[in-house]
């Protein structure tokens, strides 16, 4: 089963960084898409992908991205990716051969975020490379200052300036966590309404039932009504003959 891994890094109220890690097709696309689609409706300009991780993408998961970029084109921004895989890349520019609209396709990120205007920007930790089986290695152990220090190597931590405080997520009308929580909210909404009408459905379905009923019964009592003023009828005339016989006698 394909599985894709979709991490946000925003960088500032125009730019914001989407890390893809995984395979992006068909089946995975709406994942992707739930984070994308709402985008422009928001203040975010510049949307670049980090491609480095991403192992596999169809035409369906390009053929989102495109969408994504000729929305943000329309506000005056763009979706570009960096450090694409060879094989992206030439299904990049086969669709560039067949469209006019281009994705903008960068070997960097720095390359990326200096192309949308971003002067100074210190990437997150790098995303988690493809899992493997585990192989048993024999490797001295290090001293726990070693240790911390190659932790604080390894994790820099990103300026002030480009790290959202917390108030500020909470706070941020037009920001993309506020996306999200609009998002689910109008899932809820969806599955509710749904609800209803599947509610309503039931509740016409049998009202049809009982107005099928009640209409046999009524041609079961039309047919009854009918067959008595028959017989009623056919006695009425037997009594006329009997009386009429006397007079003729």
């Amino acid at each position: 089963m394909m599985q894709l891994s979709v991490r946000l890094v925003p960088v500032d109220d125009d730019t914001l960084v989407i890390a893809l890690t995984g395979e992006l097709d068909s089946t995975t696309k709406p994942v992707l898409a739930a984070f994308l689609d709402p985008l422009p409706q928001t203040t975010v300009k510049h949307v670049l992908v980090a491609a480095g991780d991403l192992w596999f993408c169809d035409l369906n998961g390009l053929d989102l991205l495109a969408r994504t970029h000729r929305a943000l084109q329309e506000k005056g921004g763009h979706l570009a990716l960096a450090e694409v895989q060879p094989p992206l890349r030439r299904l990049i520019g086969l669709m560039t051969e067949q469209s006019a609209a281009t994705i903008p396709v960068f070997a960097t990120m720095a390359e990326a975020l200096a192309a949308a205007g971003v002067e100074a920007y210190q990437p997150a930790e790098p995303a988690l490379k493809r899992r493997h089986l585990p192989r048993l290695r024999t490797v001295p152990r290090a001293s726990s200052s070693a240790r911390a220090q190659a932790r604080s190597r390894r994790e820099p931590a990103p300026p002030e300036a480009a790290r959202p405080s917390a108030a500020e997520i909470e706070l941020d009308t037009s920001g993309l966590p506020t996306v999200i929580f609009e998002a689910r909210s109008l899932r809820d909404r969806a599955l509710h309404q749904q609800q209803a009408l599947n509610d309503r459905l039931s509740v016409a379905t049998q009202a049809r039932a009982r107005l099928l009923t009640t209409r046999r019964r009524c041609d079961d009592s039309l047919l009854a009504m009918r067959s008595s003023l028959s017989e009623a009828r056919s006695i009425l005339t037997l009594a006329e003959a009997s009386q009429a016989r006397p007079h003729l006698s």
